[in-house]
């Protein structure tokens, strides 16, 4: 089984890698957008666990469409990863998440715009930290 998930997470990341520039040019286009932030509020982005699209919550705008994400993977990744016992969702947010945040980085989001959150839809109580690639308790992240 730990092969097959290795094999899993390499065929992931290899399609996270393919999606980096489609990820960057989405983020300095959100970048590029006048946002202004009231006092005490943080930059969200929120990802879709289904699809894997990332929306601003500032702007409302998609930085990443998920749509072609799972067309991208191999065609039985997803019952190669229930065979295995793998629980796909959870590898998916184990290497989207960090992935998305030094895309973050690396188009200089954190100059901008700090600190910066992403979340998975409808999990709202857990905060992805773009800064330090780790997950945070929301009362954390916004002094709440």
């Amino acid at each position: 089984m730990a092969g097959s998930a290795e094999r899993l997470r390499k065929e992931l990341l290899a399609v996270l890698s393919a999606n980096t520039p489609r990820l960057c040019d989405g983020l300095r286009a959100e970048l590029a957008r006048p946002v202004t932030l009231g006092p005490g509020r943080r930059l969200q982005f929120e990802a879709d666990p289904w699809s894997w699209g990332i929306t601003s919550c500032a702007t409302a705008e998609p930085v990443f469409d998920g749509d072609r994400f799972s067309d991208e993977l191999p065609g039985d990744w997803f019952e190669r990863a229930e065979e295995a016992g793998v629980n796909w969702d959870a590898l998916l947010s184990d290497e989207v998440c960090p992935w998305f945040a030094g895309c973050w980085q690396a188009v200089g989001g954190p100059a901008r715009f700090s600190p910066a959150y992403l979340f998975l839809h409808g999990y709202h109580d857990q905060q992805y930290d773009l800064e330090r690639h780790c997950w945070v308790p929301a009362e954390v992240a916004f002094g709440e």
